[in-house]
């Protein structure tokens, strides 16, 4: 009878263990079926912004904004919860913080005996800064679209999608251009050359190219594009495709002819995988072996490293890794596995060491999240931003026109440093008339509105030397919509002006 209780207690003391592990890592609260929270742990807390004793008997709708608690979608998700479905769904909290904070939850509701819902248990993750970087990261993207001609490749050269400024630069609908090659704007004879055999060989090698390019539109017209073409990186840091921007300078090359004429619930909500404190596969859930794309027999008994590249689980670092959680010790991070066929898997996990009744550590359990896709989309996201960079001159304002950041291209255009002019206002690249003008007013209460602006611009570089760019100014939206910033990308078109101004002074 004494072991048979101790046995009891083993086993209560395990599973108490294995979900205070869970909920070290995880923002988890209970409700009762009309959605009043029953308990709450410390980690969810924060996260809503309250405090624990305060949470005790608050509904769920307060977390909510007023349309959302209102709302349809609201009501049928509470439903659904009652009838006992399990459920995952996105908020974002009104809270007593500053900003926003999303979150994603997995609910799994708690049946009794009899088949009913007695409670229900929600796992929060918090998701806000992923929600922002994509959100910054589209606005970018979104923002370079709307003020150049963009175009996507497979690494053959066949056109993957093309923006609307690209289409009415060629003048072709976009069912005319996806699926053809790229061959389709060039001259038989260069579409046959070796330099341009040598073109693509370089950008599937993962070169970047620039320059001014002649190409042709529908019927034959010619088209002048200055463009960068960028091959993107996927996770495994290889080309998978290539976005080019450019702009279309067919005007200033007529122009330029004329004159020369002249002269870019835990585990079915989580993937779940147990080992032993060396390391070995004890047990995994459905959902982490549909992630990795083994059958539990194939994984049980074999060690971690099955799901790790060689290089790193050769290291040091891997071997540190264990021996801190056979100590005891949670770790938490995103990590990158490999799957059965060879692919890369992105997680973000909790690695929690489980304790027996007397606090030693027996096996660990870790708990994870896909994030490949949204890994994945980051990094195109950052290729195609970096491309952007090698290629034009950036700066970003705050909504008052105080200079934030600029890139290398930019501050070799103004002659400045970073330091001389961070914290300084947009005026100091303006004459003090202009700067003093309605039109330049109207200029940034415009941005702050969200109002892109474009074109090409007088503006005064260090020691007060003339500088024309061509540029556009794209205000950066939040998760709400609002404005939060602004970015310009240009193009130095001094020279070019220049050269206008000459050649229109009468002899």
């Amino acid at each position: 009878m004494l072991d048979q209780t101790a046995a009891m207690d083993e086993m209560l003391a395990e599973l108490t263990s294995q979900v205070e592990a869970y909920e070290r890592g995880s923002a988890t609260a209970q409700y009762s079926p009309d959605g009043r929270i029953l308990r709450a742990n410390e980690a969810f807390a924060e996260l809503v912004g309250f405090g624990v004793d305060e949470l005790v008997g608050t509904e769920h709708r307060s977390f909510v904004s007023p349309e959302v608690a209102g709302s349809v979608d609201y009501a049928e998700l509470w439903e659904r919860l009652r009838s006992g479905s399990d459920l995952v769904a996105e908020f974002r909290l009104v809270w007593q913080g500053t900003g926003d904070r999303w979150i994603r939850s997995s609910w799994v509701p708690v049946k009794n005996r009899a088949g009913q819902v007695v409670k229900v248990i929600e796992h929060a993750l918090d998701v806000t800064e992923g929600k922002r970087a994509t959100a910054d990261a589209q606005g970018k993207i979104q923002a370079i679209s709307r003020s150049q001609a963009v175009i996507e490749f497979d690494l053959d050269g066949h056109v993957l999608d093309a923006n609307e400024n690209f289409l009415a630069v060629v003048g072709y609908r976009a069912d005319e251009v996806i699926g053809r090659h790229h061959r389709m704007f060039m001259s038989a004879e260069t579409a046959e050359s070796a330099e341009y055999a040598e073109f693509w060989r370089r950008l599937r090698q993962g070169e970047f190219v620039s320059g001014e390019f002649h190409r042709y539109g529908k019927d034959g017209r010619d088209v002048w594009l200055q463009a960068t073409y960028n091959p993107i990186l996927g996770l495994d840091g290889k080309p998978w495709k290539v976005v080019k921007f450019a702009s279309d300078v067919t005007e200033a090359k007529a122009r330029n002819a004329d004159f020369e004429g002249k002269v870019t619930a835990i585990r079915r909500s989580q993937a779940v995988i147990e080992f032993d404190l060396a390391g070995t596969v004890l047990e995994a859930n459905d959902m982490f072996l549909e992630l990795m794309g083994y059958r539990l027999e194939e994984i049980r008994g074999r060690h971690h490293r099955m799901f790790v590249a060689d290089d790193e689980a050769a290291g040091p670092e891997y071997r540190s890794f264990w021996e801190m959680l056979a100590r005891g010790e949670f770790h938490s991070a995103e990590y990158r596995r490999i799957a059965k066929d060879g692919s890369e898997v992105w997680i973000r996990a909790t690695y929690n060491p489980i304790l027996d009744a007397d606090g030693k550590p027996v096996k660990v359990v870790k708990f994870a999240n896909d994030v490949t896709a949204e890994k994945r989309r980051n990094a195109e996201f950052a290729g195609r931003l970096a491309a952007i960079g090698r290629s034009q001159a950036v700066i970003e304002f705050d909504l008052d026109g105080r200079i934030v950041t600029a890139n290398e291209n930019f501050l070799t255009t103004v002659g400045y440093t970073l330091e001389e002019i961070v914290g300084r206002h947009h005026s100091m690249f303006c004459t003090d008339e202009y700067a003093a003008s309605g039109e330049y007013r109207d200029l940034w209460a415009g941005l702050r509105a969200g109002e892109f602006r474009s074109g090409r611009f007088h503006r005064l570089g260090k020691d007060g030397r003339d500088v024309w760019i061509q540029s556009s100014y794209n205000p950066i939206l939040d998760l709400s919509g609002r404005p939060v910033k602004v970015i310009k990308y240009a193009y130095d078109v001094t020279e070019q002006v220049r050269l206008e101004q000459r050649l229109s002074v009468p002899a």
